[in-house]
């Protein structure tokens, strides 16, 4: 299977990419897209069928994305494990076969584990609808969203789509700059926060009004954004109705996120996430992080941390955060990483480096071993750079711990982590 959950087979000593196939399958596919060097489709019917397949899985195109709800969830956690092997087999000098790497954690929670919501604001058959586009999020088709995110999430859209149709609402027309184009709707402690971005025009104070009357709703945001791209944050945003900062609660202690910060999309799995990172490191070590985003990780340990971070949102909030909860032995700072890393690593050597996101430049990576760092953590889902990172480390570094975490079941995407210490020369 392909790195994005499609079965791989030939047509024609032709690779073909087929999403809903899955190994050692025999199946009927409709070809979408022809290239040069390959074929990608979609399956039709199931000829001869895998163990791994749920039974009666609709195969659907208008309804199938790169998704894995057609396979079985305990199946699925081997083949996340796989993508681990392979980005190391792929990129790095280790003998992925010698290596001790550990089951990937699972989640207890398959579906309706997502607390956010994004979706386009389209006009489709007659009405406004949330995310009836080819490619919505680049990856899943917008009935596999719907599984993903929470009950509540999808019954507040459900009703704010129909709100927005009984006022007539008009979706973005570029031309003239004027109408809905997103709506992003995050879940916390108190409720849910929905954020639009629109053109020029806004929003119409009568509709946002009764999308207020909506038990679920605590916060409503706009921002108003012409942009061709998506960095809707560079344009700021309005509070509407309700609260500002949101609460969220990690490892017993509340935090409060304002609405230009990342959501962290399955709360259950990311806090397990800490948990392994947690037990790679002894109290005693003085850590550095990079790319700490919200930092509460960094918050949730006992050591003396240095965190840097590039997202100034992200750090507002971990400041904040840190003097409120008083973890005054945490120093985040927000500058260019690559720059602010050859300082710091010129003035000490850190006891451990842990890189969120996994991807590290070379300038990184040079100040790591010219420091002689002991040990390295590495954690991301981006498996191609999280592999080309081990590789800028392997000359000076072994690996001592490969592990993943099941953060996005239902997708082909697993968080892996993986521990590096220093060669002993």
């Amino acid at each position: 299977m392909g790195i994005n959950g499609e079965g791989i087979g030939y047509i024609d000593q032709k690779i073909a990419f087929i999403k809903g196939a899955l190994t050692g399958e025999e199946v009927l596919a409709e070809i979408d897209v022809r290239e040069r060097r390959y074929l990608s489709g979609h399956v039709v019917k199931v000829l001869k069928k895998s163990s791994m397949r749920v039974p009666h899985h609709n195969n659907d195109k208008k309804t199938y994305g790169y998704s894995l709800f057609h396979m079985n969830y305990l199946d699925q956690l081997p083949f996340k494990k796989g993508l681990i092997k392979d980005a190391i087999a792929k990129y790095t000098k280790f003998d992925v076969e010698e290596l001790d790497v550990k089951p990937v954690l699972s989640s207890d929670e398959v579906e309706h584990y997502r607390h956010y919501a994004a979706f386009p604001i389209v006009y489709s058959r007659g009405k406004l609808v949330f995310g009836e586009l080819e490619g919505v999020d680049h990856f899943l088709s917008v009935d596999d969203l719907y599984r993903l995110q929470s009950p509540v999430i999808n019954t507040t859209l459900n009703k704010i789509q129909k709100i927005l149709n009984e006022h007539k609402c008009k979706d973005y027309y570029p031309r003239v700059k004027c109408g809905l184009r997103y709506i992003m709707v995050r879940e916390f402690n108190e409720g849910l926060q929905v954020v639009f971005i629109t053109g020029k025009d806004g929003i119409a104070k009568e509709v946002t009004k009764e999308i207020a009357q909506i038990d679920e709703v605590v916060s409503i945001y706009y921002s108003i954004n012409t942009s061709s791209h998506s960095d809707f944050n560079e344009k700021g945003f309005k509070r509407i109705y309700g609260m500002n900062a949101m609460t969220l609660t990690c490892k017993d202690q509340d935090y409060k996120i304002n609405v230009k910060s990342h959501m962290i999309m399955n709360p259950e799995m990311e806090y397990k996430k800490y948990d392994v990172l947690t037990s790679l490191i002894d109290e005693e070590d003085e850590i550095l992080s990079l790319y700490s985003g919200l930092g509460l990780w960094e918050m949730s340990l006992p050591n003396d941390v240095t965190a840097l971070e590039e997202n100034e949102y992200q750090l507002d909030d971990a400041l904040k955060n840190r003097d409120r909860i008083k973890e005054m032995n945490k120093f985040f700072k927000l500058c260019n990483i690559d720059k602010e890393i050859v300082r710091l690593c010129k003035k000490k050597t850190y006891d451990k480096v842990v890189v969120h996101g996994g991807d590290i430049t070379e300038e990184i990576a040079k100040s790591i071993i010219l420091s002689k760092v002991p040990a390295v953590i590495l954690e991301g889902k981006n498996m191609s750079a999280l592999g080309l990172s081990i590789e800028k480390l392997q000359n000076r570094y072994h690996i001592t711990y490969v592990s993943g975490v099941d953060v996005d079941p239902n997708t082909p995407l697993v968080h892996a982590i993986v521990k590096l210490e220093r060669n002993e020369r």
